[in-house]
C-alpha cells in the first residue's frame, strides 16, 4: 500500500509538472534573430583597439557620438589600422592574418566594410610590409578624393604602398627615414611624410597611377632634441603638428615641397608641463583652438604619459585661454557636429568619455562615458 501510495503520489506530481511546463511552453515564443543597420545619418565614433593582451583580435568599435551607446564592431585582425570613406559608405582597415594565428604564413589585406551593416563587402590584398604598429591615424591614410589609400611600411625600412581602390593595383614607393602620411588637400595625387632628419618630402603621384616622384624641403625641426609627434590635425592646405615640448608647427603640404611655419608654443613658460598621449591634441580649424593632453613632470620618455590637465590653446593669440583637470586621457578628437563637443580615450581606466567646452571660458569637463574595451589607442570622428 504505501508503495502504491507513493507511485500514486509521484505519479499527479509529475502530471502537474507536465501540465505546467506545457503551459509556460505556450507563453514561449520564437526568438525573431535580426541583423540591424547603423543608420546612414547617425553621427559615428570609431574607437580602435588593437587589444595588446590578444593582438591577433583587433576590433573597432562603432559608437552613436550623441549618446555614446554601442551600435556594433569591425574585426581588424592583427596591429589593424582604419580610415573612413569621406562618402560615409565604406571603412577601409588595413588588417594581417597569421596561418596559424599567431605564426605562419602572412596575408595583409584591406578589408573594406559596409559602413551601415558593418559587414566585409570586399577585401584588397596588399604587400606584407605594413607598419606593425600601433593604430595611429597617419599610418594609413585615404587621399582626398578617396580614390587612393596610403600605407606606411615598415620592414623596419620604411616605404610606402599605394592602393588605388577602384582597380585594386598598387606600387611601392621608396622613403628612407621617413614615416607617417599627410594627403594634401587640393591635390588628390599627393602626400608628405616627416623624415629623420628633420625635413619632410612630398611625395606626387605620376598619371599612371605606378609611381611617385620625391622632393624635400630644407630641415624645420629638431629630431634629436624635440622630435614632432606624427599625431596632426588638419587645417586649411596643411596640418598642426605639436612636438613633445608643447611647441605648434603647422605645415602646407598642397605644394610640391613641405612649407612650414612655427605656430605657438603651449607650454611656454610652464616648467615641467608637457604634451602626452597617442592622440595628444585635437584641433578646431574655425576657431584655431587646440585641445592640448598636458601632464605634469615631464621627462624624456613621458611622451606618452596620461593627461593630467587639458589646455585649451589659441594658435591664433598664441595664449593658453583655460586649463582643466581631466587625468587619464591619451587621446582626445573634436566632434564632427559640435566644435564644442570633445570625446577622448581614457587609457588607466579603459572608457570613452564624452567632454563638453564651455562656450566662453573654453574649460573643458566631463559630460558621459562608456566603459569600452581593453587598450583603445585610436579615436575618430569623422568630419
Amino acid at each position: 500500500m504505501k508503495i502504491g501510495a507513493a507511485a500514486c503520489a509521484l505519479s499527479l506530481a509529475c502530471g502537474v509538472a507536465i501540465v505546467a511546463d506545457a503551459a509556460r511552453g505556450e507563453d514561449l515564443k520564437p526568438e525573431q534573430i535580426a541583423v540591424e543597420r547603423v543608420p546612414a545619418d547617425m553621427r559615428r565614433l570609431y574607437v580602435m583597439d588593437p587589444v595588446l593582451p590578444h593582438m591577433v583580435d583587433g576590433r573597432v568599435y562603432v559608437l552613436d557620438a550623441k549618446d555614446l551607446s554601442l551600435k556594433g564592431l569591425m574585426s581588424s585582425g592583427f596591429a589593424g589600422m582604419m580610415a573612413a570613406a569621406p562618402d560615409r559608405k565604406r571603412v577601409y582597415v588595413a588588417a594581417t592574418f597569421f596561418e596559424r594565428l599567431t605564426r605562419g604564413a602572412r596575408t595583409d589585406v584591406i578589408q573594406v566594410f559596409d559602413d551601415q551593416t558593418l559587414e566585409v563587402v570586399d577585401e584588397i590584398p596588399v604587400p606584407t610590409l605594413r607598419a606593425q604598429a600601433l593604430p595611429y591615424r597617419n599610418l594609413f591614410r585615404l587621399n582626398s578624393d578617396g580614390s587612393l589609400i596610403f600605407v606606411q611600411n615598415a620592414t623596419p625600412a620604411t616605404s610606402v604602398t599605394v592602393v588605388d581602390i577602384a582597380s585594386k593595383r598598387n606600387f611601392e614607393t621608396q622613403g628612407p627615414g621617413c614615416y607617417g602620411l599627410y594627403p594634401a588637400l587640393a591635390n588628390p595625387m599627393r602626400f608628405a611624410t616627416l623624415c629623420g632628419d628633420g625635413t619632410a618630402t612630398t611625395y606626387t603621384i605620376g598619371a599612371d597611377r605606378a609611381s611617385a616622384q620625391l622632393k624635400s624641403n630644407a630641415k624645420f625641426f629638431d629630431p634629436q632634441n624635440d622630435p614632432l609627434y606624427t599625431h596632426a590635425e588638419r587645417d586649411r592646405d596643411g596640418y598642426v603638428f605639436i612636438t613633445y615640448s608643447g611647441k605648434f608647427m603647422r605645415l602646407a603640404v598642397d605644394g610640391d615641397t613641405v612649407v612650414a611655419q612655427p605656430a605657438g608654443d603651449v607650454a611656454e613658460g610652464q616648467k615641467g608641463w608637457a604634451p602626452g598621449g597617442y592622440q595628444p591634441f585635437a584641433y578646431d580649424a574655425q576657431s584655431g583652438l587646440a585641445y592640448v593632453l598636458m601632464h605634469d613632470k615631464a621627462a624624456e620618455g613621458s611622451h606618452k604619459a596620461p593627461s593630467v590637465e587639458i589646455w585649451a590653446y589659441d594658435l591664433r593669440a598664441r595664449k593658453v585661454v583655460a586649463r582643466s583637470p581631466v587625468a587619464g586621457l591619451i587621446g582626445i578628437t573634436l566632434a564632427a557636429s559640435s566644435p564644442s563637443v570633445l570625446f577622448a580615450i581614457d587609457g588607466v581606466a579603459n572608457k570613452i568619455v564624452r567632454l563638453a567646452v564651455d562656450a566662453q571660458s573654453r574649460a573643458v569637463s566631463p559630460a558621459g562615458e562608456i566603459k569600452l574595451g581593453e587598450t583603445a589607442a585610436l579615436i575618430e570622428a569623422p568630419q
